[in-house]
């Protein structure tokens, strides 16, 4: 998984939060939450490290 991914989470956890607001849902509101936080967690892991930048900077 990576930065992508956890933005997907993030962006469908804050619609089903929204939804769920919306429509009155307290569990879909609270699955929202919970997984918009799941993608905040997600964005804030370092990435992993590329193997090709010390090969781009000896070039």
């Amino acid at each position: 998984m990576g930065k992508t991914t956890g933005l997907e989470q993030r962006i469908g956890g804050k619609t089903r939060q929204a939804i769920g607001e919306i429509i009155g849902d307290q569990d879909l509101h609270d699955d929202g939450k919970a997984q918009a936080q799941r993608g905040r967690d997600e964005q804030d892991k370092p990435g992993e490290p590329d193997p090709l930048k010390k090969l781009k900077q000896l070039t």
